[in-house]
């Protein structure tokens, strides 16, 4: 056996066939179980997997055993020695108080490798670098050594082969259009003639295709392929194309430029619209941690709805939650407050443009019909890892336009109305959030009233609303700098009697 320093890295593949690949050879695992669990640590390398989600994933419909916790001990066992075996550091893999977490490096996971390069590219598209970009793409895709999670069965396999062969796809129409961008389309049309046979429904590679025709001087072929694409549509799905395929068919008729035919997307900087956290933020973990449960990246994300009346801190847990979790989402979040509380909360449509420009989109072609637009929002955000906060929902009818159709993303809502029509139509995980406990009431007033007197002078008010208790102290802090060596009824009985 090489000594550790002389070693190289040792790669946990997924993008293919699941092994492990090292120095000393492939320590395989031979158990559907452990091959299974080395899956989900490697695609949550770096984040601790709770025992709970072990238990879910390996035994899925099956009842777990009474002994499913020594189960799972005896498979974390062979894993770890599999992977101490190849690394030559017995702490590769953790334990902690809730469950195991993969640590990467010294660990290589190729997935890790393939979101790193398709992210680099990404921003390299943004700052206008085209062939930096077009180049970490590339480097992305050479990741890949065949169908993901290839030897894997079961529920949680196919979800996260669906999710990883969405992101290919995201990274394979990207490359294309820079490279289109770059002038390189007589080399890319036997590519994009691949691509449609293995996807004929993308509109995006299609797309692609009938620039890269019309270039080379191909216009029928062009106009063929956009006849070919409709029809499949609507023969297999019965819809139309999106106006983005349109409106390169309208500038092929039209006998536009060829040069000026481009995608209907801009380069763009991921959007980053999240609001500042609340400060200071005391207590909820209990909250946050059940967030965390619901949207554990290794599943497929849920609309996660934050309930509960004016005043309980919905905004604030949420955008405490988002900032803690923004790294999981490299292509961006969007934020929006829909004003539901208010008198004219905002039309679903209004947030759509809003988004869509966000999105990268040129402001001369976001559809004015909602429907259209938020079709084409969901194409926009299907290969894409975004985070979206939809801020004071009025009602799920407010909501529904605005969820992405691809749970690669997560959406968080908040509102005072419970809509139960989100968790039966779409669902949705409801949490109806609390008032703060006693404990927490009273160190987040310590916090803001800066300690002296204030816990003791506003333990009565313990359990009330952050609102409510920002108020209090605000007053507080007031009447105290006014009102030096007053007793302390007089002080607090004002506050008290303005509070609801």
């Amino acid at each position: 056996m090489l000594p550790a320093s002389a070693r190289k890295p040792m790669t946990v593949h997924l993008l293919g066939p699941v092994e492990i690949s090292a120095d000393d050879g492939d320590p395989r695992l031979h158990r559907r179980k452990q091959r299974l669990l080395l899956a989900l640590l490697a695609a949550c390398a770096n984040r601790v997997v709770p025992v709970e989600r072990i238990i879910d994933v390996l035994w899925e419909d099956d009842p777990p055993p009474p002994t499913v916790r020594n189960q799972v001990h005896v498979h974390v066992g062979a894993v770890r020695r599999a992977l101490t075996a190849a690394t030559g550091d017995p702490g590769a893999l953790e334990t902690t108080a809730t469950g195991y977490l993969l640590h990467s490096p010294p660990v290589v996971v190729d997935v890790r490798e393939f979101e790193d390069a398709v992210a680099a590219g990404v921003r390299w598209q943004a700052a206008g670098q085209q062939s930096a970009a077009s180049a970490a793409f590339a480097k992305a895709l050479a990741c890949w050594r065949g169908a993901p999670l290839v030897g894997l069965d079961g529920r949680y396999a196919a979800a996260e082969a669906a999710r990883l062969r969405e992101r290919w796809l995201f990274a394979r129409e990207r490359q294309t259009d820079i490279e289109l961008a770059l002038g390189r389309h007589a080399e890319l049309l036997p590519v994009l003639a691949g691509l449609l046979e293995a996807h004929p429904l993308h509109e995006g590679f299609r797309r692609s295709y009938m620039i890269a025709l019309y270039r080379c001087g191909r216009v029928a072929d062009a106009l063929a392929a956009y006849r070919d694409g409709r029809r499949l549509l609507t023969e297999e799905l019965g819809i139309e194309p999106t106006a983005a395929l349109r409106e390169v068919q309208q500038a092929i008729l039209r006998g536009a430029p060829a040069d000026r035919l481009a995608a209907p997307v801009l380069a763009t900087a991921p959007p980053r619209q999240l609001p500042a956290e609340a400060s200071p933020f005391v207590g909820r973990d209990e909250v946050l941690a059940r967030i965390d449960a619901m949207t554990a990246a290794d599943r497929d994300r849920v609309p996660v709805v934050l309930t509960g009346p004016a005043g309980v801190g919905k905004t604030a847990v949420c955008t405490r939650w988002a900032h803690r979790v923004r790294d999981r989402f490299p292509d961006g979040e969007l934020y929006v407050d829909l004003r539901g509380s208010g008198p004219l909360p905002l039309d679903p449509a209004a947030v759509l443009a809003r988004f869509l420009r966000a999105l990268g989109m040129a402001p001369d072609r976001v559809p004015a019909d909602c429907a259209e637009a938020a079709a084409e929002y969901r194409s926009l955000l299907a290969p894409t890892k975004t985070l979206v906060v939809l801020d004071d929902a009025a009602s799920a009818e407010q909501v529904r336009p605005l969820l992405p159709g691809t749970r690669s993303c997560q959406v968080l809502v908040t509102s005072r109305h419970d809509l139960a029509e989100l968790e039966a139509g779409d669902g949705a995980a409801r949490i109806a959030l609390p008032d703060l406990s006693s404990a927490e009431a009273q160190a987040l007033v310590t916090v803001l009233a800066a300690g002296g007197r204030a816990p003791v002078v506003l333990a009565s008010l313990s359990g009330r609303r952050p609102v409510e208790l920002r108020r209090a102290a605000a007053r507080l802090s007031d009447r105290m700098a006014e009102g030096r060596g007053m007793e302390r009824a007089a002080v607090v009985e004002p506050i008290r009697r303005s509070l609801p």
